[in-house]
């Protein structure tokens, strides 16, 4: 095999509207830590290392890749498929020297095309208080690895809101720390998707450890909620009003993007209340449409449109009157997002059914490898409009997941990948993100090696 043969410290042209800090600092790490690359200005959509031609962009495709004797070429069909392509090309970079001063480096020779299945693949991180900023940062540059192409970024009471402080536990994030987060994203060739759940979940805890953010806080603020405290009470003005104050501080944080996932499942209480229930259809009509004259298209659960009860191995909380009156009134640019979790063989029938009303239907699996690959094939087999990877709580303890999805949906992988395993894989790929060095507790992607 040919191989381009290169040193510790490289030239590349590229366009200069790409995160040139980004792509250097991706050079030295796949460059096993020991690799500089200085960046001049190119043509638009385009990395040249050397004196390679810049190859064809075959039509449909994110981003292709050539590498002969000469140097390296990548073509991008936009920023993000520019910066995908450069991962492609790093991922095939080794060495045959790594002695200090004699340091030499190959890429083999050939050609290669995006072949992702799926065009949109989105991810949701959940944010606790047991997650710190560099691990966040960490999760979205192993994304961008993994080639996906939306971070969705939900703060379970771990940001700082001005509209009311209750929102956040000690020590949250602040504004200015998600905006890190918000610009890694970005640098990686992904668009942000802001989140905040606007029905159920609003203790901004999980349910099993019956913490509440606002309420163990300030009991005073319990008009705001439900009487379990788990929704939000949509029969009053402020509760409204506090939602739009927090889109508000959400946009300016994330900046312009084309999504706001503003959640609406699991809102128990609402759905044995009568009263409650009966004003859930006009509620979800509102606030979509408020989303969208914000510019944004809502993103939603999909738990009330989908009926309780139809299918075997789909959850949903719908009724048949009910759904009519939502899918009827609700914003026509709302993305609904089918989560379910026990399908682990043939296709997702509540998402194939969601495709015909008209809304585009995001397939959602979480990180178990059989629900995975049943949501790719639903999204690919169906047309559905794109995948989002949810990780949860078990993040930590399945990250696996995330590779094993996106091998499943096309991504460009390590060659040696066939003769290791994903666990394996991904450890290779946190060490490249690992920017800013690791410590003990800052390695991989827990904290320690034995639970207590």
């Amino acid at each position: 095999m040919e191989y381009f043969v290169f040193g510790s410290r490289m030239t590349a042209a590229a366009d200069i509207c790409c995160d040139v800090s980004m792509m250097q600092v991706l050079w030295k790490q796949f460059c096993f830590g020991c690799g500089s690359l200085d960046v001049t200005e190119g043509s638009p959509l385009t990395v040249v290392v050397g004196d390679e031609p810049i190859p064809a962009l075959p039509e449909g495709k994110e981003f292709a890749v050539s590498v002969s004797e000469k140097g390296a070429a990548v073509i991008g069909a936009d920023m993000g498929g520019l910066m995908r392509g450069y991962f492609t090309l790093l991922m095939r970079v080794t060495y045959t020297s790594l002695t200090e001063g004699e340091e030499a480096f190959t890429l083999p020779c050939g050609s290669w095309t995006s072949e992702y299945t799926i065009g949109r693949r989105m991810i949701h991180f959940c944010i606790f208080p047991e997650n710190d900023l560099y691990f966040m940062k960490k999760c979205i540059r192993l994304a961008g690895l993994c080639q996906f192409t939306h971070v969705a970024l939900e703060f379970w009471g771990t940001l700082q809101f001005r509209c009311m402080k209750e929102l956040a536990w000690e020590k949250s994030f602040t504004q200015e720390e998600a905006g890190e987060l918000v610009a890694e994203i970005r640098a990686l060739g992904m668009e942000p998707i802001p989140m905040f759940n606007q029905l159920g979940h609003a203790s901004g805890a999980r349910a099993c450890y019956g913490k509440h953010v606002v309420l163990d806080q300030n009991p005073r603020l319990q008009e705001y909620f439900t009487p379990d405290g788990w929704a939000w009470d949509i029969r009053q003005e402020k509760v409204r009003d506090l939602l739009r104050n927090v889109r508000a501080e959400l946009y300016e944080i994330f900046g312009d993007c084309e999504y706001m996932l503003i959640g609406c499942d699991e809102a128990y209480y609402i759905f044995k209340s009568p009263e409650l229930r009966a004003l859930m259809p006009a509620f979800l009509r509102d606030l979509t449409c408020e989303v969208a004259a914000e510019g944004r298209r809502p993103m939603i659960w999909r738990d009330v449109f989908v009926e309780r009860g139809k299918y075997t191995n789909c959850y949903g909380s719908g009724r048949p009157v009910e759904m009519a009156e939502i899918f009827r009134t609700i914003h026509p640019s709302s993305v609904i997002i089918d989560w379910q979790y026990n399908v682990k063989e043939g296709q997702v029938a509540s998402s194939l059914d969601l495709n015909k009303t008209g809304f585009d239907i995001i397939g959602a699996p979480w990180l178990t490898p059989a629900n995975i690959a049943a949501h790719i094939d639903t999204v690919r087999e169906g047309n559905l409009f794109g995948l989002m990877l949810t990780t949860w709580h078990t993040l930590q303890s399945q990250m696996s997941g995330i590779l094993f999805c996106a091998h499943k949906y096309g991504a460009s992988t390590f060659p040696w990948s066939p003769n290791s395993s994903d666990r394996m894989e991904i450890a290779a790929l946190m060490r490249r993100v690992s920017f800013e060095g690791n410590s003990y507790a800052d390695s991989g992607w827990s904290k320690e090696q034995i639970e207590y």
